[in-house]
């Protein structure tokens, strides 16, 4: 399992790391977005890095609800 993501992680930063970051986008899915929202490359690299922290946020919530333990306190 961790092979698989580990050989699409790859694959991804190698798209990455060809692309220009200040490239417009060549593709766009109106017909689930409509008009798009993001405009370069650099738009959508930042929105994947926001959404993977704000999922990893939940991920870590719930597993907290699971087992109790806390890796971050604040208090």
């Amino acid at each position: 399992m961790l092979d698989r993501y580990r050989a699409e992680a790859g694959l991804a930063n190698a798209a990455v790391a060809a692309a220009d970051a200040d490239a417009p986008l060549v593709w766009w899915p109106h017909h689930l977005f409509g008009a798009p929202h993001l405009h370069t490359v650099r738009d959508v690299l930042l929105h994947v890095i926001t959404e993977t922290a704000c999922h990893a946020g939940h991920l870590d919530a719930t597993r907290e609800l699971v087992d109790g333990r806390r890796w971050l306190v604040l208090t």
